[in-house]
C-alpha cells in the first residue's frame, strides 16, 4: 500500500501528461525546431543584464565565467535528462514533468525511499513556488522599471509606484486558465525581446567602444554577484525534459554532438557576445538592462524598452502559471473537497490568482533595483533547479552502482560542490547588496561598481 500510494502521489496531472504525450506524437518536433525551442526558452531578461554581469567582473573573466557556468549547467543537464529516463522506466510512464521525476527519485528507489511521498511532494513544490514566483517577481522589476523610463526618466515618482500601476494588467495578464491561451501572446513577445535584442546591439555598435572597461575586475567581492546573474540568464530547466520528449528522434538529443549540447552552446555564445558588446561600450556604468544606458528621449530607446515592456509582460503568464496551478491542484482543491475551505472553487481560483500576482508586485515594489533581484533569483533559484537538484538525484539514483573508482559518486560530488559554493558565495553577496540598497539607496548600491572602475589609460 504504501507504494502504491506513492506512485498515485507523483502522478498528480495525469491529463497534462496525456496531452504531452498526443501533442507529441501527432506534431513531433525536427531536431532544428528543438533546439530554436531551447534557444527560444533562454532568451529573456537574463540577456540584458549581461553588460552589467561583465561589469561585476571584467571582461576576460566574464568570458571565461560564463563559458565555464555554460558548461557546469549543460553536464547537470544531461544528468537530468538521464534520471528522467530511468524514472519513465522505473514508473513505466511516458514522460514526467521536472517536479515528477524529482519526486520518483525520492521515493521510489529499488529498496527504501528515501523520504515519503509527501514530504517530497511538499519539497518540490517549495522549490517551485519560490522558484517561479522569485521569477516572477523579477518580471515585474523589469516591466516596472521599462514602464519609468518611458514615462519619467528623470524618476522624479519611485519605481514601486509603477509597481501599483501595473498591477491590474499583471493580474488581468493571470487570468488566462489555459496554457493554450498564453501561448499565442508568449510567441509574440519572444519576438519582440529578440527585436529590441538587435537594436540595443546595434547602439551600442554603432559608435564604437567606451573607455571605462577593464580586462580584470579590480572587486572580487562582486564576483559573486556574477554568478548569479548568469545562473539567472543561461538556463530554463523547466523546459529541457519537454523539449526531448516533442522530438521526432529523442535519441539526438543528448549526443556528443546532439540539440542539447549545440543549443547550450548556441545560448552561451549569443550571451558572451551580447555582454562583450555591452560590456565594450558601458563599461562599469552598464545597467541590469542595457537598453536604459541608451540616450535618454530618443525614440528608437523608447520603442526597444516598449518592445521590452510588452515582451515581458506577454511572458509573464508563463511564470505564474506554475505556482497558481501548484497552490490550485495541489493545496486549495483538495481542501475544498474535504471541507476544510470554505467557498466556491471558482472563488478560490481568482483568490489564488489574485495573492500570486499580490506576492510578486510587494516582493517588486521592495527591491525595485532588477540587477540584485535578477542575481539573488539566479543564485537561489535558478541554481538549485538546473544544478543542484539533478546532481543530487544524479548521487540517489546511483547508490548502489557508482562504477569502477565510484566514478559517478565522484562526478556527482563535484558537480554539486562547485555549484553549491557558487550559489551560497552568490546569495550571500547579493543579499549583502541588497541590505545595502535598502539601507542607502539605489545610488550607493552602484557606487561599488563606479568606485573600483578603471578607464582605459590606466591599464
Amino acid at each position: 500500500m504504501p507504494r502504491a500510494s506513492a506512485k498515485a502521489r507523483i502522478i498528480v496531472d495525469e491529463k497534462r501528461i496525456a496531452d504531452a504525450v498526443g501533442c507529441a506524437k501527432k506534431c513531433p518536433t525536427i531536431d532544428f525546431g528543438s533546439l530554436a525551442n531551447l534557444v527560444k526558452s533562454a532568451a529573456g531578461t537574463g540577456l540584458f543584464a549581461m553588460p552589467h554581469a561583465f561589469a561585476c567582473v571584467g571582461l576576460f573573466f566574464g568570458i571565461v565565467g560564463t563559458a565555464l557556468m555554460g558548461l557546469l549547467i549543460t553536464g547537470s543537464l544531461h544528468l537530468l535528462v538521464r534520471i528522467h529516463h530511468s524514472m519513465c522506466v522505473r514508473l513505466k510512464k511516458p514522460v514526467l514533468s521536472y517536479d515528477q521525476v524529482v519526486v520518483a527519485t525520492l521515493t521510489t528507489s529499488a529498496q527504501k525511499p528515501w523520504i515519503s511521498a509527501r514530504a517530497s511532494t511538499l519539497i518540490v513544490d517549495v522549490v517551485m513556488l519560490t522558484c517561479y514566483i522569485g521569477i516572477g517577481s523579477v518580471y515585474v522589476v523589469f516591466i516596472s522599471g521599462t514602464v519609468q523610463e518611458c514615462l519619467n526618466s528623470e524618476r522624479a515618482v519611485g519605481q514601486s509606484y509603477y509597481v501599483l500601476v501595473i498591477f491590474p494588467f499583471l493580474f488581468l495578464m493571470n487570468m488566462a486558465r489555459n496554457l493554450s491561451d498564453i501561448a499565442p501572446i508568449s510567441i509574440a513577445g519572444i519576438v519582440l525581446i529578440l527585436v529590441a535584442a538587435i537594436i540595443g546591439m546595434v547602439y551600442a555598435l554603432k559608435d564604437g567602444i567606451g573607455d571605462t572597461w577593464t580586462t580584470i575586475g579590480p572587486n572580487i567581492n562582486l564576483y559573486p554577484k556574477f554568478i548569479g546573474l548568469v545562473f539567472f540568464s543561461l538556463c530554463s530547466p523547466g523546459v529541457i525534459l519537454a523539449i526531448e520528449h516533442s522530438m521526432r528522434r529523442p535519441g539526438n538529443y543528448t549526443k556528443l554532438c546532439g540539440v542539447l549540447n549545440w543549443g547550450m552552446v548556441f545560448v552561451v555564445l549569443i550571451y558572451i557576445f551580447v555582454g562583450v558588446v555591452g560590456y565594450l561600450k558601458w563599461g562599469s556604468e552598464s545597467l541590469g538592462n542595457f537598453i536604459r544606458n541608451h540616450p535618454e528621449n530618443d525614440g528608437t530607446t523608447i520603442a526597444a524598452l516598449i518592445m521590452q515592456m510588452l515582451a515581458i509582460y506577454f511572458t509573464y503568464g508563463l511564470q505564474c502559471y506554475v505556482p497558481i496551478t501548484i497552490l490550485k491542484n495541489n493545496y486549495v482543491m483538495p481542501a475544498i473537497e474535504r471541507g476544510t475551505c470554505k467557498g466556491s472553487p471558482f472563488l478560490w481560483d481568482l483568490i489564488i490568482r489574485f495573492l500570486v500576482t499580490s506576492v510578486m508586485c510587494v516582493l517588486a515594489a521592495a527591491i525595485p533595483k532588477l540587477d540584485l533581484f535578477t542575481g539573488l533569483v539566479g543564485a537561489i533559484c535558478i541554481s538549485a533547479l538546473s544544478t543542484l537538484i539533478p546532481t543530487t538525484l544524479y548521487i540517489l539514483v546511483h547508490h548502489e552502482d557508482f562504477g569502477k573508482y565510484k566514478w559517478r559518486l565522484i562526478l556527482g560530488v563535484f558537480m554539486f560542490s562547485v555549484a553549491f559554493f557558487a550559489a551560497v558565495c552568490a546569495v550571500t553577496t547579493n543579499i549583502i547588496l541588497i541590505v545595502k540598497f535598502l539601507r542607502y539607496g539605489y545610488d550607493s548600491s552602484s557606487l561599488c561598481l563606479e568606485r573600483f572602475s578603471l578607464s582605459r589609460d590606466s591599464r
